[in-house]
């Protein structure tokens, strides 16, 4: 390079002697000194741009080759979810899995990473633990990017928040919350690859969170609480799929941890009374010297006889909640409205265009729901809709309600077993004939007009309750005097079936 340091030097010199030289003509030596300067430069240019290129350029392609890498890694998570979620929910012989090898990044797994808490209060105010157990977690590692599989999810964080990928599988559907828990723990793991098999671990557990058998209590507080590192991407799911409120935030409380409360128990009302209503009239037609009503009288207005009720008579503010909510919720849970079988043993929730003929309902193997859309009309002659077992009978009505004939509405021997629920724009009424109901008949925002001669065991309430015969007859049944469970007064679940699955991966 000495002959470029000697260009140089000469450069300088003309610099010198620029003043002298810049009224004369440019020598045919000074021209070429001035071109060699020029490539000179021209090089060093080049070479500089060269290194700079070269530079980022490799940059760029490290950036685009981890990108693609990570993107391979989130595709056989995916893959690898699948193939647990089927292996543990069938039981079906074990599932061969293979992730990677990696050149960027590295498979870990954590045994004990993640955490699914679930508790219930009791009745002597303290707190029951249904569930405790870490969820374990498989993860693909690339800097601060992370992409796991845990919970039955698959996971994604930068470092600052996180975001779901595929979602754990957490449903609200038809009034029944499906929670399925995947706890993976596994020794198939090589740096930067996994080859393998994934298989059930252990008989499924159902977790009993003991909802709908507790109603009498005003409801059963349930929590349920994710730690993980996770946390944001967590709380959307739980939040997004779940009816209920969190009590404790990832930003709150302890680190990385969410909780919501499923099921907010009901305080203050109580249901004990014969007949509930803003307004309660009686204008009986015919002579009778037997009491309409054998029970208690609440309402904001009563224009009945003494002599007529059999009880106590109480003027008091009537603000029983709506059951619009609750009657919303339950038809936008279903998918579709068929017809009623005569007989029903299936727990859970029948989704009905209309009920019309005579049914049973055996609630042996747990609490039946029905919602219909269309028309409740039991059949006049001897149609019955009768109940046996030891759970309950919930009908969600977003229609009217008309009782003819001989119709035998729930259990004599238990009238609390069998709620009618009535939203808004339902009539209800006893029109002729000797029906017999034993239900909490529940029509707050409705006109409950009762004729002919029916005979009512339970409670009766109502926007307004009209007795327009003196042939009728509502008894207050003793076991909803502590009931305290009202429709759509505040979010709860109505089936809750939690199910924990044990994975392992191995040889």
């Amino acid at each position: 390079m000495r002959w470029v340091l000697d260009a140089l030097r000469a450069g300088e010199q003309q610099g010198d002697e620029s003043a002298d030289r810049s009224a004369r003509p440019p020598t045919d030596r000074q021209r070429a000194q001035t071109h060699l300067l020029g490539v000179v430069l021209l090089v060093g240019i080049v070479v500089a741009g060269i290194a700079v290129v070269l530079l980022f350029g490799a940059s760029g392609l490290e950036a685009y080759e981890s990108a693609a890498e990570i993107e391979h890694a989130e595709h056989s998570l995916l893959e690898f979810t699948h193939d647990t979620k089927t292996t543990v929910a069938t039981g079906r012989s074990p599932s061969d899995v293979s992730l990677g090898p990696f050149d960027r990044g590295h498979v870990a797994m954590r045994d004990e990473a993640g955490r699914v808490t679930i508790t219930r209060d009791t009745d002597s105010g303290g707190t029951e633990v249904l569930y405790n157990e870490s969820l374990g977690t498989l993860a693909y590692v690339n800097g601060d990017t992370e992409v796991a599989y845990q919970g039955g999810g698959v996971w994604r964080t930068d470092g600052v928040g996180s975001t779901t990928v595929s979602e754990p599988g957490i449903e609200y559907r038809n009034g029944t919350l499906t929670f399925p828990i995947v706890r993976l723990d596994g020794s198939r793991v090589r740096g930067n690859a996994v080859d393998g098999t994934v298989r059930r671990a252990a008989t499924p557990e159902q977790v009993d969170l003991d909802g709908r058998s507790n109603r009498t209590r005003a409801g059963v507080a349930v929590r349920i609480a994710i730690e993980s590192a996770y946390c944001n991407a967590w709380e959307r799911e739980l939040t997004d799929s779940l009816e209920g409120s969190v009590t404790e935030s990832c930003e709150e409380g302890k680190p990385q941890r969410v909780q919501i409360q499923l099921l907010t128990p009901e305080n203050g009302r109580s249901l004990g009374g014969a007949v509930i209503g803003e307004t309660v009239t009686a204008n009986p037609s015919g002579n009778s010297e037997k009491h309409l009503i054998d029970g208690d009288v609440r309402a904001g207005t009563i224009t009945i006889d003494d002599s007529m009720v059999n009880g106590t008579i109480s003027h008091e503010n009537y603000d029983y909640p709506s059951a619009d909510e609750e009657v919303d919720r339950a038809l936008e849970a279903c998918d579709e409205f068929g017809t009623l079988n005569e007989t029903v043993t299936r727990s859970g929730v029948h989704c009905v265009k209309e009920i019309n003929n005579s049914h049973h309902f055996d609630t042996s193997t747990g609490d039946i729901d029905i919602v219909v859309r269309d028309s409740f009309d039991p059949p006049s002659g001897n149609g019955n809709l009768s109940v046996t077992g030891s759970n309950d009978l919930t009908i969600y009505a977003d229609t009217g309600f008309d009782v003819q004939g001989n119709a035998v509405i729930g259990n004599p021997s238990n009238a609390s077993q069998t709620r009618l629920v009535f939203s808004s724009d339902s009539a209800v009424q006893t029109a002729s004939g000797t029906p017999e109901i034993n239900a909490l008949l529940y029509a707050p925002e409705s006109t409950v007009t009762l004729n002919g001669n029916p005979t009512i065991v339970g409670t009766v309430v109502g926007d307004e309750v009209k007795l327009g015969s003196a042939a009728v007859e509502i008894q207050g049944d003793g076991s909803l005097t502590t009931l305290e469970y009202i429709p759509g007064a505040g979010p709860r679940v109505p089936y809750a079936t939690v199910t924990a699955y044990e994975a392992e991966l191995g040889d």
